[in-house]
């Protein structure tokens, strides 16, 4: 006589209630993981093209001439500067920060403790009224209790169909000279964008220029 099969466990039905208990638990998970990411959306800066932390697009006619004087540009906090055979030559220059010629979108905060530093046309240089540190126009630093030079935007050009045709290159400027580096103006460009939330800090510089 064959034994008989012994039936396996079996699972009760859900109930009604297990069931709603169910639907509510996926419910309030699905609300806060939407509730979560509408946080993140809402906590992340997000700032409109020509306010400080957005992207100011200029003509390439802002630019001012080589050597000239820098222009100053409040909203966007920087000095656009368009270094030339003449900032190339300035014997106040380090010689261990060369002057690449070509444009240069400056941030206009002191890197000591950050006062708002100005242009004084008769020396030719930036200066800090706060505590005296100097930067030549290429942000170079050549005096005072600053330690580095200048910060500077990354900044496009850009041609009318809105190709970039040169950009400020990124990376560490105390071992690579061409981070933050000036960059001449391609043939064709229309526009120069200036990126005021990303900016390549400057090489530390504790040397003193010539000729102050």
């Amino acid at each position: 006589m064959s034994a008989a099969a012994i039936p396996g466990p079996t699972t009760p039905p859900m109930t009604r209630r297990e069931f709603l208990y169910y639907v509510w638990g996926a419910s309030m998970a699905l609300f806060l993981a939407e509730s979560g990411g509408a946080l993140v959306w809402f906590a992340l800066p997000r700032f409109k093209p020509g306010e400080f932390g957005g992207t100011f697009t200029l003509d390439v006619s802002a630019v001012p001439p080589v050597d000239a004087d820098p222009k100053d540009y409040p909203e966007g906090r920087f000095w656009l500067v368009n270094l030339g055979p003449r900032a190339a030559s300035d014997p106040r220059q380090p010689k261990d920060y060369p002057v690449q010629e070509g444009v240069l979108a400056i941030y206009k905060i002191c890197v000591h403790l950050g006062c708002l530093y100005k242009w004084v046309p008769t020396n030719n240089r930036f200066e800090c009224p706060c505590h005296g540190s100097k930067y030549l126009p290429s942000g170079a630093r050549v005096d005072g209790p600053a330690r580095r030079n200048l910060d500077v935007f990354i900044m496009e050009a850009v041609d009318s169909g809105g190709n970039v045709l040169a950009k400020t290159a990124t990376g560490n400027a105390d071992n690579d000279s061409k981070a933050g580096a000036a960059f001449q103006l391609p043939a064709g460009t229309a526009q120069i964008r200036i990126n005021t939330g990303k900016k390549v800090q400057g090489a530390v510089n504790t040397k003193d220029g010539g000729g102050r």
